[in-house]
């Protein structure tokens, strides 16, 4: 019952270990630092660019007191 089975190891290691395989990893760390770095940067700027619309635009229109289109002080909104 001797099966081709344990020669499929040895292939995947030969092919794990083979310069191919390492430039192919090489590659994909030079393309995706910089990728990541432009994504964390980006979202940075999402971020402060809703709190300054959801935070400072209001508070800036408002001009200080209390809000315009609520009861409440606007100490409360933060």
């Amino acid at each position: 019952m001797s099966t081709a089975r344990p020669a499929e190891p040895a292939r995947l290691t030969d092919v794990l270990k083979g310069p191919g395989h390492l430039k192919t990893l090489l590659l994909s760390g030079l393309v995706g630092i910089p990728v990541s770095l432009v994504a964390f940067w980006f979202l940075a700027g999402i971020h402060e660019l809703q709190h300054a619309l959801w935070s400072g635009l209001p508070h800036a229109l408002r001009g200080g007191g209390r809000c315009r289109c609520c009861s409440y002080p606007a100490s409360w909104s933060g």
